[in-house]
């Protein structure tokens, strides 16, 4: 079981087809999702976020 984590920075086009897909996989992996569009992050949201890229298998950034 890998760990799957996906930011979702509101760049990539189509982010709710990769989404689903990502969905689809949580039987399978341990699936996090980070929104980091909000403009209010804090630096221990920020904090949080760098963590979970380290603690991760795989980072999907849409």
């Amino acid at each position: 079981m890998k760990k799957i984590l996906e930011l979702n920075t509101g760049l990539f086009p189509d982010a709710q087809t990769v989404s689903a897909a990502l969905r689809q996989m949580e039987a399978a992996h341990r699936v996090e999702s980070i929104d980091v569009r909000r403009r209010d992050m804090t630096d221990e949201a920020w904090d949080r976020v760098i963590e979970a890229i380290l603690g991760s298998d795989l980072t999907i950034t849409i």
